[in-house]
């Protein structure tokens, strides 16, 4: 614990010239570079104190910088995903509709002039 009065270090100036050493204005010489070490530890163990805080700070800040950043690019990715399933969709139904009977009857007898067979036109393989 650092001594009330810092300032009068080995004096014997009592009020009344008396002399008595638990009084706390009477400490003997060495008193003073104990209580300066105190108050070095003191301040060190401060410093310690803030610095860590500072790391803690420091650290949950960017924590929260990379969980910002992650759900960002979480929302974007869902985005691509949604959108792509749409882009599927929409092919799956242009394949179907490609691939309809009557547009495959109707694409042969335009592009490839085929007609369909009669009934004697009909063979069986064995």
């Amino acid at each position: 614990m650092v001594p009330l009065s810092l300032g009068r270090v080995g004096t014997l100036d009592a009020p009344r010239g008396e002399f008595e050493p638990s009084l706390p204005w009477f400490r003997p010489a060495n008193v003073t570079s104990a209580t300066r070490a105190e108050v070095r530890a003191l301040i060190a163990w401060l410093a310690c104190c803030v610095l860590i805080g500072v790391g803690i700070g420091l650290g949950h800040v960017w924590l929260r910088l990379k969980v910002t950043d992650i759900g960002y690019r979480l929302s974007a990715t869902r985005q691509v995903v949604e959108r792509l399933q749409q882009e599927s969709n929409e092919l799956t139904m242009e394949v179907a509709r490609l691939e309809a009977p009557g547009r495959l009857e109707e694409a042969v007898r335009t592009r490839l002039g085929m007609v369909s067979p009669e009934k004697n036109q009909e063979a069986v393989l064995p």
